[in-house]
């Protein structure tokens, strides 16, 4: 038994060397940076960048010069500028409950006085279907229209859509009307303030959208082929439908896709599940993923598939703040990716860094490899040696093979 132990050993080291030496020739791509002319420079990430990054962008680095010409790494901070809304509840109160006819009417005090641009409605009803006139006013004596015939919806254990969204406004009294057969039973109210962020998002056309039923399936797909690899956070699908309609479904990014024998096998991830109504926006923000091909899959339940002819996708700017320590040439470079996250002291002093530096321009990437002599462990200068030793690898684990079936039979 010990020796088989020990050969069971032997074989998982052998396996090991043999993934190391068949690994794939390293390399990484290069731009020339033009335009560096003081030491903060902003520098845009190309969009062909982006497939052939990491999610964890470990391989970005941007190098100049020393005296003796040795590169050196000009420390950055990768920027992911996104749109953000921020919500903050605001201290607020309903201060009136009434009713003339089948109008009944909410008013709602704010004891701050911030720019207002949502109300989340807590009903205790569970099926109804109302439009809501919200209005603002200073004294409770003259009121303005905000919105008008605004839906809310509730489906019984199914679906619920109660928030109010408006242009942001400042008023100290908000008043609700909503005109119902049933009298609404208001729990409760929050009334936000939407703090907006500045960012930028960036437009991804998608190449091909196709929407087919599942066979065997009440459900159906939705591909948005976007046909390169990006950064995506942002998704809106357009039905083109007159009805009502509200279906749950789940997202996908592709991964990657593998070549076998029977064709291209494709890898999906899941990133998120939802609602589509034509009640809210259908937008839904999505935590950012690279991907190149995005799919959806909507429940229709017996409910015939819908017409999206139209979808928006968008993923944030992404760019690198750099501090130009050393000499020219600088280059950028990404797609080695047996590189670690680098770790530079800027990261703990963002304070210090200009607003808006000037940008540079990148040439035209150049794909690299890495020279023998710049990897860290050149244990071999000539392939033969390597497809010598795989050769021999391959006998020996044979002959391993082998001589355990025989000891496992004569035991």
């Amino acid at each position: 038994m010990q020796l088989l132990k020990n050969k069971k050993w032997v074989l998982i080291i052998l396996l090991c060397w043999l993934g190391y030496f068949s690994y794939g020739q390293e390399g990484y791509y290069e731009h020339p940076i033009n335009g560096v002319n003081s030491q903060w420079h902003r520098v845009d990430l190309p969009v062909e960048a982006f497939g052939r990054l990491q999610n964890s962008y470990a391989s970005i680095r941007v190098l100049g010069k020393d005296e003796n010409g040795v590169g050196l790494e000009q420390p950055y901070l990768l920027v992911k500028n996104q749109p953000r809304t921020i919500m903050r509840p605001v201290p607020s109160t309903i201060i009136n409950r009434t009713r003339k006819g089948n109008d009944y009417y909410f008013t709602f005090e704010i004891s701050d006085e911030p720019m207002l641009s949502q109300i989340n409605l807590d009903f205790g009803n569970d099926d109804f279907d109302w439009k809501v006139l919200l209005e603002g006013s200073i004294d409770q004596k003259e009121w303005f229209t905000i919105i008008k015939d605004y839906r809310i919806v509730a489906l019984p254990g199914k679906y619920r859509f109660t928030r109010l969204d408006f242009d942001a406004v400042n008023y100290p009294f908000l008043r609700a009307k909503i005109n119902a057969k049933e009298k609404p039973i208001l729990n409760a109210v929050t009334i936000n303030t939407a703090s907006i962020t500045t960012g930028e998002y960036e437009d991804w056309s998608p190449e091909i959208i196709s929407h087919e039923p599942i066979p065997n399936s009440k459900n159906t797909a939705l591909i948005i082929d976007l046909k390169k690899t990006v950064p995506v956070s942002y998704l809106k699908m357009i039905p083109s439908v007159d009805y009502d309609y509200y279906r749950n479904f789940s997202v996908s990014f592709l991964k990657d896709s593998l070549k076998t024998e029977t064709g291209w096998r494709e890898r999906w991830t899941s990133v998120g599940n939802g609602t589509l109504s034509s009640f809210g926006s259908n937008v839904f923000p999505i935590d950012e993923e690279l991907t190149s091909k995005i799919k959806i899959i909507i429940k229709n339940q017996d409910n015939q598939m819908l017409d999206i002819p139209a979808v928006e996708v968008k993923g944030a700017k992404h760019y690198l703040l750099v501090r130009f320590d050393k000499n020219p040439p600088y280059t950028l470079q990404y797609g080695n990716h047996k590189l670690n996250y680098p770790k530079y002291d800027l990261v703990s002093f963002k304070k210090n860094i200009p607003e808006n530096p000037s940008k540079v321009k990148l040439e035209k990437a150049a794909y690299k490899k890495i020279r023998k002599e710049d990897k860290s462990t050149p244990l071999f200068t000539n392939t033969l040696w390597l497809y010598l030793l795989m050769g021999l690898i391959i006998l020996v684990l044979g002959g391993f093979t082998m001589s355990m079936i025989k000891n496992t039979k004569e035991n």
